[in-house]
């Protein structure tokens, strides 16, 4: 009973939270709102996030804490995915400012398909029938709520509202690419330094944060300094409101929202969780104005929503690692807490 009610509990955080993000990230950018640099935003959410997984680790064990810090210097090919992360946040933030929130959260479930394909070339993982009908599925359903967008373009000027359109919609699709290949890369090194049997402590998905978030706040860093440091004019926190510091917060807990998932329910009720909250999003882009009910805009969402449910629902095999790692291995190697 307990650990449903937390299954219940962890499900509907997931909505709201995934819900809410895709909103206030939208709102964030009205007309009379103060501006803010979207990269100082990508910082503090990281700093925030190295905050609470050094006080988790803290509070279990401060040798493990130490050992994660150090151990960083010898793992120089975590440095790709964390620069691939903080490229990924900034690129959804420019997708965020040009898109409907129904188009942009849509656009965002790409990346089933960027980490099916990198899943594919760097570890060999074979795919079912199954998931390669959802992964067509799941194009046709993206292609046919994104024209919709396209067509129910609120600006007066239709042309540079397809062209702002396309550019959003790029940046989304580019980021998912950098979302897949990085969580790819980033599943090859933790095996096979598992494999190599070289750690000297067991990693949790705290201490991999910590190492992930150390190296990703210099790389969030350089984003703020040349693309808006102009912009900031010595204050990062210019045009922080409370919907964007919203954000912070909804941003710094997603990844932990999802680990609660993982552990309390199932991949069929993080599935119902996704589903709900893309059709809330249609809701609200609907009740904006942002577009209009339309049978290819339900039909699109419902596209994606299977995909994304035939995908889940069917587990995969990788070559190199399935007859190596127990199921005590694969808990230590838990997704890191970054954002979906």
């Amino acid at each position: 009973m307990y650990s449903h009610s937390l299954a219940s509990l962890s499900l509907f955080a997931l909505v709201v939270q995934n819900t809410s993000l895709v909103i206030l990230l939208k709102i964030s950018f009205r007309e009379d709102a103060v501006p803010y640099a979207p990269t100082t935003v990508v910082f503090t959410v990281e700093f925030m996030k190295l905050a609470v997984c050094c006080t988790v680790v803290s509070f279990r064990s401060v040798k493990d804490l130490k050992a994660s810090v150090i151990q960083i210097r010898g793992q120089w090919m975590l440095f790709l995915p964390s620069m691939l992360y903080v490229i990924q946040n900034n690129l959804l933030f420019f997708g965020a400012q040009r898109l409907s929130p129904i188009v942009y959260v849509v656009c965002t479930q790409t990346k089933i398909l960027t980490t099916a394909i990198m899943s594919r070339v760097v570890l060999g993982t074979r795919h079912s029938y199954a998931q390669l009908v959802a992964l067509l599925l799941l194009i046709v359903g993206i292609v046919v709520v994104q024209e919709q967008g396209n067509t129910d373009g609120s600006s007066p000027l239709h042309e540079d509202s397809i062209n702002k359109s396309s550019l959003g919609i790029s940046a989304v699709l580019l980021a998912s690419l950098t979302s897949g290949t990085a969580g790819v890369i980033l599943e090859k090194i933790y095996k096979s330094t598992t494999n190599r049997e070289t750690l000297s402590f067991e990693h949790t998905v705290w201490t991999r944060n910590v190492q992930l978030s150390i190296i990703s706040i210099p790389f969030a860093i350089l984003g703020i300094y040349f693309t808006d440091h102009a912009k900031i004019r010595g204050n990062i926190f210019q045009g922080y409101d409370l919907v964007v510091l919203g954000v912070v917060f909804l941003q710094a807990a997603g990844g932990i929202i999802i680990a609660l998932v993982l552990k309390f329910a199932d991949n069929m009720m993080k599935c119902i969780a996704i589903s709900v909250s893309i059709c809330c999003c249609a809701f609200y882009s609907v009740s904006t104005g942002e577009l209009s009910v339309t049978p290819s805009l339900i039909l699109g969402v419902l596209l994606v929503n299977t995909a994304v449910s035939i995908y889940s629902l069917n587990p995969v095999k990788h070559k190199m690692t399935e007859s190596i790692l127990d199921t005590e291995t694969q808990k230590s190697l838990e997704t890191p807490i970054r954002n979906l």
